[in-house]
């Protein structure tokens, strides 16, 4: 985790990206009015940023899945793509 010590001007001029960084990034920021740290910003909690293997299966559970319309139809947009690439393709060459 790194801590940034900014001014509170600079604070006040890139807020977002100071609350983007702390959310997404767990960084933590000390403001500073003159020679005095007045505030902290820091993450509520550490993110986890790993996955244990045996975690796997709890996580796939949870995804969503689709129906058996939706199954069908997902192939055969994957079988069009497939077939317009194979026609675009033809007579194409690396060399």
């Amino acid at each position: 985790m790194s801590i940034h010590t900014i001014s509170a001007t600079e604070a006040s001029r890139s807020l977002s990206d100071i609350l983007n960084k702390v959310h997404y990034l767990g960084e933590s920021y000390e403001i500073k009015r003159g020679k005095e740290i007045i505030a902290r910003i820091v993450p509520v909690q550490p993110r986890k940023t790993t996955l244990k293997v045996s975690e796997l299966n709890e996580v796939y559970q949870h995804l969503p899945s689709l129906d058996e319309k939706d199954k069908n139809s997902f192939e055969k947009d994957i079988e069009q793509i497939r077939a317009q690439m194979k026609i675009e393709d033809e007579g194409k060459s690396w060399d």
